[in-house]
């Protein structure tokens, strides 16, 4: 075993990395006894890792089953892009009415947007970019909604950390997200609904792309990475 055995944070964030890198295929079981094993870990902290990256939606378990790397088709991807456009143009229509506390948010909301990408934590990159569209649709006043988008965000979050570790367009990223958030501070009804609508668009794009990529080859062992041995 070797190294140090690391906590927390740091577990989840290996395993975070393994799968948007797709070293951890969807569907690929990760079971408390492999990742403590694995990482030299124990498995009360195994578990803790687990019930986070769950809530976080790159893991899902059901019910006397251990927890495994998420997978989405085509179809549900598709549902969440399109439930986060419905919020997202109607924030984008309602941005005019904003309240100061709301563009307040939604200004704090991209400013640590703009520095957490830069950085190679994941889970902070996505936390964030979680909070920016959150914040978008803050710009309504409802919470309802907000809470409707966190979730949204939520389920979308492994797909979208995938598209973003895989492609070299952190820039273009920085540059839409700028965009966006200059049309609905504006209440640029008409650019914001516009802007939202094409990256959408590029998500689903990109996302359908990610859905169709083939499979590693699993390991020469024939057992999937995460499976009990």
């Amino acid at each position: 075993m070797g190294q140090a055995a690391p906590a927390a944070e740091p577990l989840a964030e290996l395993i975070r990395s393994a799968i948007v890198s797709g070293e951890l295929q969807g569907g690929t079981p990760v079971t408390e006894k492999w990742a403590a094993e694995k990482y030299a870990i124990s498995r009360l902290t195994v578990r803790e890792v687990l019930k986070s990256l769950i809530a976080e939606g790159y893991l899902v378990r059901e019910p006397y089953h251990s927890a495994q790397v998420r997978t989405f088709n085509l179809k549900e991807m598709q549902d969440i892009l399109d439930a986060r456009e419905l919020l997202e143009t109607y924030a984008g229509n309602r941005s005019i009415n904003a309240t100061e506390a709301d563009r307040d948010r939604l200004k704090y909301a991209l400013e640590a947007y703009l520095i957490a990408i830069d950085e190679p934590d994941l889970a902070e990159s996505s936390r964030r970019h979680r909070e920016l569209h959150v914040a978008f649709v803050g710009m309504t006043g409802n919470q309802r909604l907000m809470r409707q988008e966190e979730q949204l965000m939520i389920d979308s979050s492994m797909m979208v950390a995938m598209i973003d570790a895989r492609r070299d367009d952190v820039n273009k990223m920085k540059r839409v997200h700028i965009q966006l958030t200059d049309a609905f501070l504006t209440g640029d009804q008409q650019l914001a609904v516009q802007l939202v609508r094409e990256h959408i668009r590029m998500v689903n794009k990109a996302g359908a792309e990610e859905l169709a990529r083939p499979l590693a080859a699993a390991g020469s062992n024939g057992r999937k990475p995460g499976s009990d041995r």
